[in-house]
């Protein structure tokens, strides 16, 4: 009887042993509490322009219209100012804030060079513009090439040549816009084994619709 009850005693005490072994492992993660689980990567996406300038667009301009002759046999005096109507249209694209793309321009008007009968008239461009939105506003410049005629010699004579400016245009309701703007355009031509180089300087209220 005595045997019996030694050997439970013995089997009782290797029983409480082996738990205490198993939960000892236990304990420090218990001690430590719980683990908290790693930190989730979120991408950063910019948020899109406030305005969409994208698309077509097209409208009028009134324009102050002054110029020169910078190169002449003999010299020509200065042309006189005057005012010309005129239009546009072009396509934009959008990237972020720069806004870009071509543009058709005329402006119609007919000034001389007085005293002497020379003249000069009209004002057509293809216009490559590039600008930078904020919101409804846009900064923007162009360099494009130009035509105009000169009357001299008796007959009109076509000009070709280059034009470059800087603008500013303001969305104003829905989708129509103002905008303001100032332009050169060297021009030349040759006539009579003479060549002819003339500056045409514009300042232009624009206004317009994009669609």
């Amino acid at each position: 009887m005595v045997d019996i009850m030694t050997s439970n005693k013995s089997l009782v005490t290797r029983v409480s042993a082996l738990a205490l072994a198993c939960a000892l492992p236990i304990v420090p993660a218990l001690a430590s509490g719980p683990v908290a689980p790693p930190p989730q990567v979120v991408d950063y996406v910019m948020p899109a322009p406030a305005f969409d300038w994208a698309g077509a667009y097209g409208g009028l301009s009134y324009s102050a219209v002054t110029g020169r002759v910078t190169q002449a046999p003999g010299g020509t005096p200065d042309m006189e100012s005057v005012n010309g109507w005129g239009a546009f249209a072009g396509y934009n694209w959008q990237r972020g804030n720069f806004v870009f793309g071509p543009e058709l321009s005329y402006i119609d008007f007919e000034a001389n060079y007085p005293p002497f009968i020379n003249q000069q008239r009209n004002a057509l461009e293809l216009r490559a513009r590039a600008g930078y939105a904020v919101n409804n506003v846009m900064f923007y410049g162009f360099v494009g090439a130009a035509r105009s005629e000169f009357f001299g010699g008796g007959v009109w004579n076509s000009e070709n040549g280059v034009s470059y400016g800087l603008g500013a245009q303001f969305h104003v309701r829905n989708n129509f816009f103002v905008g303001v703007e100032a332009a050169r355009r060297n021009m030349s031509f040759s006539t009579g084994g003479a060549n002819i180089e003339n500056d045409i300087d514009t300042i232009s209220l624009r206004i317009g619709y994009q669609f």
